[in-house]
């Protein structure tokens, strides 16, 4: 069985797919049958690209989200996921909204750095490369508590 993530942002052309791309990029091989790793947004046109300075800022950290394509988030998608992770709680609210009460297995991306003091990734979108970078690294902050977490949830599984 594997453990299903979801990345939330509200288009799904910045911030999901750049979490989707670096997670996927980072999960040691090991993991990497065992988890599944998709995107969506609150709102967007169904299939646009990945903005080009998400691209250029993941593929500085070896990511590669250059075949993305966007996704808009329905409630089945949230239900067939184990851990459903918003960029801000706006989104949280949406993914409550869908399933008409509060999803337990979402939370925000930026809570698995809690080193952070706002847990929100901010949104670059129509902003200079600078943003996307500073959400890459906001997002990559994340990634070893999320890792860590990830691998409970397999061995939970697993068991």
């Amino acid at each position: 069985m594997t453990v299903s993530v979801l990345m939330v942002c509200t288009g799904n052309i910045c911030r999901s797919p750049m979490a989707e791309g670096l997670l996927l990029h980072l999960l040691p091989e090991s993991l990497k049958p065992l988890v599944s790793v998709r995107s969506a947004g609150t709102h967007g046109l169904y299939g646009n690209r990945a903005e080009p300075f998400a691209v250029r800022a993941v593929s500085a950290h070896r990511a590669d989200i250059s075949g993305h394509r966007a996704r808009i988030l329905d409630a089945a998608m949230v239900r067939s996921s184990d851990l459903v992770l918003a960029m801000e709680n706006y989104h949280m609210d949406k993914i409550n909204g869908l399933l008409f009460f509060r999803c337990k297995h979402a939370r925000l991306l930026g809570t698995f750095a809690p080193q952070r003091e706002n847990p929100e990734i901010e949104d670059p979108y129509g902003l200079p490369y600078d943003a996307y970078e500073t959400a890459a690294k906001e997002i990559l902050s994340c990634m070893p508590g999320l890792m860590d977490h990830i691998r409970r949830q397999v061995d939970m599984k697993a068991s």
